[in-house]
């Protein structure tokens, strides 16, 4: 059985420091049976950052289904795992307002790194995770590849990557704030498909931007958040669709790809 104690030694072996920024994410079934359950999870990564960390979550409840009758932060079920499902819940936890792609942190940064996600784009320049980026975060993979890794949807920003969306037209989704009103926010397509993100690893490898360890089954992957950002945004510079799927059906990234090509980018 894994316990509280076994993950913060191996947390803090992988390169987990106190004060660290941190966004994680996660399968819970990887790691077999822990005394404690989800909760002895963040216990431990809270552990691991210590106080002065901030511990954010992955809240997406995604566009399918959309939320109804709205969203609202402190009700909406996250649909990332049960162990950030369970990490929003902890005292002190702060959700953003984003409707489909919110993250909760924990820490004593929680209120400055969830503000304004409806003043811009899911995933955008200044959205909550490239915040995280920006102030040194890393990026904590726990069983699940980079496929999971949003980090990679700030990179795409950044090298203007024209994604397009599953939904024709894009729907406004309505969110309650914290004061009981309910406003419209227009979804945007940062999100969309990362079905090819496993793509970046080799780069990442190559560089010596990765470090590994186990869990008893469980392969963990951490990573600086900027790291993550420069690499990506390099080999899109190279190869623009590098990070795109080839699935025919992907409305995201064949609109991507054709955007590129009007573009004169491919």
């Amino acid at each position: 059985m894994l316990t509280k104690d076994k993950m913060v030694e191996t947390f803090r072996d992988l390169g987990i420091e106190t004060g660290d920024s941190l966004i994680f994410h996660s399968s819970y079934r990887s790691l077999g049976e822990v005394e404690g359950g989800p909760a002895a999870v963040v216990d431990a990564l809270l552990e691991a950052i210590g106080p002065n960390g901030n511990l954010m979550l992955p809240a997406f409840n995604y566009t399918r289904p959309l939320p109804h009758p709205y969203y609202d932060p402190a009700e909406t079920p996250c649909r990332t795992g049960i162990i950030p499902e369970t990490g929003r819940k902890f005292p002190g936890a702060v959700r953003s307002l984003h409707p489909t792609h919110s993250v909760a942190v924990i820490g004593p940064d929680a209120e400055e790194l969830t503000k304004d996600h409806l003043e811009g784009r899911a995933f955008g320049i200044g959205s909550p995770i490239d915040r995280l980026a920006k102030r040194g975060g890393k990026v904590l993979l726990i069983g699940v590849g980079n496929i999971t890794n949003s980090m990679i949807h700030v990179a795409e920003e950044y090298a203007e990557i024209p994604k397009a969306s599953w939904h024709d037209p894009l729907p406004g989704i309505p969110v309650r704030l914290p004061d009981g009103t309910v406003v419209e926010h227009q979804l945007d397509t940062s999100p969309s498909c990362s079905s090819a993100f496993g793509g970046i690893e080799q780069a990442l490898r190559w560089k010596g931007m990765i470090r590994d360890a186990k869990l008893n089954t469980s392969k963990l992957q951490l990573m600086a958040g900027q790291d993550v950002v420069e690499c990506a945004r390099a080999i899109m510079a190279k190869k623009a669709d590098i990070l795109l799927c080839t699935w025919p059906e992907c409305k995201p990234c064949m609109g991507a790809r054709q955007n590129l090509r009007q573009r004169g980018r491919l």
